[in-house]
């Protein structure tokens, strides 16, 4: 009797279902930018930006850089943007002199500057000034700063910061962050909030991998972005194309940011485009791992193009959608 390759065909149902590959749609909003932080559907939504522009309230961007240039490339714009926009700007960075030298060519950074609609700090001093990355804590402070830029009439917060730093230390600092970044897209969903997440390319694969998973907004060169896991909807949802090139990182901020507390966890697949074996056995071993810490991951809404290769490790969904 010949063998039967599960694996093979599970890939065949699933490109074959969507037709073709997720295809992120270019830079610019996907909705207008005035009152969108507030529509979940709207943020949730997976793209590649070409530019750091066109973002409103909302928009919670991953950004790699490999050299100053290119971080300058990234963030003149973007407070430049804000600037026009009439919003509260932050830039957060290692060297606090060499980020104003980076501001000299902003369009009145010095007024800016002396009137406080442009702030400049260090990385350790914003999120790390105890010691270390406390997420719960870090997001309350950000809040109270979009608070405090509307009271002062702004339109809202536009914060662009070099996070670099806080991906370097080791697993323990990392989850820290993975947390820390999840629980900071839920809250822009809800608040006038535009961040830029800035991380140097040389961190590699494995540390960038679980942090872009997290921000619904992605830049990394030319490589498109295939998937998003989400808090902001009532329960994690996860978006696009999980394949062997984001099957490890899947794995890594799934546990982390489920792993917190013992429970129940729900996650919708429902926009999930493909899963191939290495996305399916990623979820597989989530599902062991966080059960071992007493927290049990309950799958819903599983697309029929993942429900076989889910199959294949004992999964199931509390229901099927279609593809």
């Amino acid at each position: 009797m010949p063998t039967v390759d599960h694996g093979a065909a599970c890939r065949r149902v699933g490109r074959q279902a969507i037709g073709r590959p997720l295809v992120p749609v270019p830079g610019g909003p996907r909705t207008p930018s005035p009152g969108r932080g507030g529509s979940v559907p709207g943020v949730t939504a997976l793209r590649k930006l070409e530019a750091p522009t066109g973002l409103g309230p909302g928009d919670h961007v991953c950004w790699t850089f490999a050299d100053a240039a290119e971080f300058s490339a990234a963030v003149l714009p973007f407070l430049d943007e804000g600037r026009r926009r009439g919003e509260q700007l932050l830039l957060i960075g290692s060297s606090r002199p060499e980020l104003l030298r980076i501001l000299a060519p902003l369009p009145g950074r010095d007024e800016l500057l002396a009137s406080g609609q442009l702030r400049v700090q260090s990385t350790a001093g914003v999120y790390a000034a105890g010691g270390a990355l406390l997420p719960t804590e870090q997001v309350a402070a950000y809040r109270s700063l979009v608070a405090e830029a509307r009271e002062r009439g702004r339109a809202g917060l536009r914060v662009a910061a070099d996070v670099t730093p806080l991906a370097r230390p080791g697993a323990g600092a990392r989850r820290q962050l993975h947390v820390y970044e999840q629980l900071a897209d839920a809250m822009m969903g809800t608040v006038a909030m535009t961040a830029l997440c800035l991380y140097d390319s040389a961190l590699g694969a494995e540390v960038l991998g679980p942090v872009a998973l997290l921000h619904p907004d992605q830049h990394a060169g030319e490589q498109e972005p295939l998937a998003h896991l989400s808090g902001r909807s009532p329960s994690p949802s996860l978006h696009g194309e999980v394949d062997v090139t984001q099957a490890d990182g899947l794995f890594r901020a799934l546990v982390d940011v489920a792993g917190g507390t013992p429970g129940e966890v729900v996650l919708d697949l429902s926009d999930l485009r493909f899963l191939d074996v290495a996305g399916a056995r990623a979820l597989a071993r989530a599902t062991d791992v966080l059960r071992g810490s007493g927290v049990q991951l309950r799958l819903v809404r599983v697309p029929r193009v993942a429900a076989r290769c889910l199959a294949l490790f004992g999964l199931s969904g509390a229901d099927t959608v279609p593809a």
